[in-house]
């Protein structure tokens, strides 16, 4: 890369210094108080869906969430637990919005140092801080708000050593790589791109042998955050996810082994991945709107003409996370994996923002080589233009993400966990299958302490073996530290038949080795029942008690959409139990209003459908499930099962 060059003030070519000056600082100071502004605004007032119940969980008891466990952001989590008002999760939440604020801090930062342009800078970063994804991650309890802000970071302070050739500056980058090692996973893949920057601008790294030394030896003192999780572990947590006191464990949660399989677990082809890449594509047009989007791409190319290497640099990032994201999970294309994949983008749409900043620029350059001369209209028309586009940079991705991202009437999470656990009896015994079943009820419990004398017996993705005390030391060897599913009957046959507790099931498993055990839906969950064992007699949906059942009030939220489907689902089975047909179709269908007519979904449904006999909507729904997605296999080999169920139907009836 070129050494800086010296050029007039709002050209966009050059980085001639670090640090702009004090009325550039305010500026990027404006966008992140702005943006903050907004955040708490729509702050989650409690926990929501995905993952936030086990995280703010483990932050406010110094826990291990799921791996990699996230050692840096669980360290700062915890500080926010501290803060003397709000829920806990709220104030959990808290600390996505003031990560994202930074980020868009550092956003503008970096404009600024690309084009000197006040307005471009705080345009482009309004742009990030209002992008339909940024904001949502905003809002609520997650790892990417930090995330981004560590990118953001890592790439200003290259950008400062670049300009300056301080090495202080790439000391403090790899102090700063170090430690966000410790929180996402995408900053390993963004390593090599970091370190391919630094030696590409370096003319004689050889040399500098003993700068290097140090760099890494630095980067490897802000990665000792990882040893946050032995000595957590140790002490025995609520939350401890894979237990990484022992060094297998450890590196196990690392590395992820227990997600290795979802590199695996569907077909690659080369068709296959080009979809997956137009749909990762697809997220980013609706993330500013599709207008400023491709004002973002044009502002690249301009970039590209001005500081290639910047240019380069930037788009390698986005391809990087983008493309990497997308081959390593190799997701479906069903509703639920599309919502897990739309955040691996946001490092994509930060450098969007970047190319917005960079384009505004280049429209304002005009107006500023043509004012103190020529007419005044023309510069009025050109500082219009400018200021408009700038406008519609803000204000549009605003408008259209305002009501999607307000979040601060999200109760579903809560609601859903509190009317589960305060249904159960007393010293239950609670086994979830999804998230939203098991991670707010989590953090109700452990945070809130919310029925305490309430076992919930998958708090990790895994069966807690706690919950069998006496289990034989045979079996607890065969089954292992952390159960596969495929020992799942086992251990939930010889649960329920050494253990007089009453046990609740999200969903019924199939227990082959244990006819005797039948499972009776108690409103949202099934009560096993044991020989001679009968369930409380309790209307449920009288019992029940929710802030809203509208469809309309999960706001496009995923996680509140499959909540509320979920309830519907629930009313539906055992309207077809009952055998009210009619009603249990409709709320099949009220579910699917809610969720969309998702192909996993369907299939589902179907499933339910077939088992209470309605076989002509279990077709329809089967069908419908092939037609969306012809690669999924289950609608196909039910289909084929429901032909012999029928057979057999009319056979016996005969």
């Amino acid at each position: 890369m070129r050494k800086a060059r010296s050029e007039a003030p709002g050209s966009g070519s050059a980085v001639s210094a670090c640090a702009p000056n004090r009325y550039a600082r305010l500026v990027a100071a404006v966008a992140a108080f702005v943006a903050l502004a907004v955040y708490l605004r729509t702050l989650a007032p409690t926990v929501t869906g995905e993952d936030a119940g086990e995280l703010v969980a483990a932050a406010y008891t110094l826990g291990i969430p799921h791996p990699p466990g996230y050692p840096l952001w669980c360290i700062l989590a915890h500080g926010f637990t501290w803060i003397p008002f709000g829920t806990i999760a709220w104030r959990v939440n808290l600390m996505s919005a003031a990560f994202a604020a930074g980020t868009v801090f550092l956003t503008a930062h970096l404009i600024l140092l690309l084009t000197r342009n006040r307005l471009a800078a705080l345009a482009g970063a309004l742009a990030l801080a209002f992008s339909r994804e940024f904001w949502e991650q905003a809002v609520i309890a997650e790892v990417y708000s930090l995330n981004a802000f560590c990118i953001a970071l890592c790439v200003l302070l290259l950008w400062c050593w670049h300009a300056s050739r301080r090495d202080r500056m790439l000391y403090a980058f790899a102090l700063a790589y170090g430690l966000s090692l410790g929180n996402h996973s995408t900053m390993f893949l963004l390593g090599p791109l970091f370190a391919l920057f630094i030696l590409a601008a370096d003319r004689k790294p050889v040399r500098r042998w003993k700068t290097y030394t140090g760099l890494l030896l630095l980067a490897g003192v802000g990665s000792l955050v990882y040893l946050y999780l032995p000595i957590r572990s140790a002490a025995n947590p609520p939350m401890d996810w894979g237990n990484p006191e022992t060094w297998l464990n450890f590196w196990d949660v690392v590395r992820r082994k227990q997600f290795a399989f979802m590199f695996s677990q569907n077909p690659r082809s080369l068709p296959r991945f080009a979809h997956q890449l137009a749909v990762c594509f697809g997220f980013w047009t609706r993330e500013f709107s599709p207008w400023v989007g491709a004002f973002g791409a044009f502002g690249l190319i301009v970039l590209l003409r001005r500081r290639l290497g910047y240019g380069l640099f930037l788009l390698a990032l986005a391809f990087i996370v983008v493309v990497g994201a997308a081959y390593v999970q190799n997701f479906n294309f069903d509703k639920e994996w599309l919502w897990v994949m739309t955040v691996f983008g946001i490092p994509a749409y930060l450098v969007t923002a970047i190319g917005i900043g960079v384009a505004l620029d280049a429209l304002g350059a005009p107006f500023r080589r043509e004012w103190g001369r020529g007419p005044s209209r023309t510069r009025i028309v050109q500082a219009l233009a400018a200021g408009v586009a700038a406008l519609v940079c803000m204000a549009s991705p605003f408008l259209l993400h305002f009501h999607h991202n307000d979040r601060s009437q999200n109760y579903w999470a809560e609601d859903f966990a509190t009317n589960v656990l305060s249904s159960l009896e007393a010293d239950a015994i609670y086994i979830p299958e999804s998230d939203h079943a098991s991670f707010p009820a989590l953090y109700l419990q452990t945070v809130e302490g919310l029925r305490p004398n309430v076992f919930i017996g998958r708090k990790c993705g895994y069966v807690d073996l706690q919950m069998l005390p006496d289990l034989p030391q045979d079996l607890r060897d065969k089954f292992g530290e952390f159960p596969r599913r495929r020992y799942e009957p086992e251990i939930f046959t010889w649960l329920l038949r050494h253990t007089g507790r009453p046990v609740y099931f999200e969903k019924p498993p199939r227990l082959p080795d244990a006819p005797e055990i039948v499972f009776k839906q108690a409103g949202l969950v099934y009560r096993a029942l044991r020989v001679g064992e009968n369930a409380p007699e309790r209307d449920y949906w009288a019992w029940y008690h929710w802030r809203s059942q509208e469809c309309a009030d999960t706001r496009g939220d995923h996680a509140a959409q499959l909540i509320l489907s979920s309830v519907f689902l629930a009313q539906a089975k055992e309207r077809l139990h009952d055998g009210e047909t009619e009603a249990g179709l409709a709320l099949f269908e009220q579910a699917l209003a809610c969720y969309g007519r998702d192909p996993l979904l369907l299939n589902n449904i179907g499933v339910s459908c077939a088992r209470a006999r309605c076989y002509d909507a279990a077709r329809r729904y089967f069908e419908e499930a092939r037609a969306l997605d012809p690669t999924r296999d289950a609608p196909a080999r039910n289909l084929e099962r429901l032909d012999k169920a029928i057979g057999t139907h009319r056979q016996t009836a005969s």
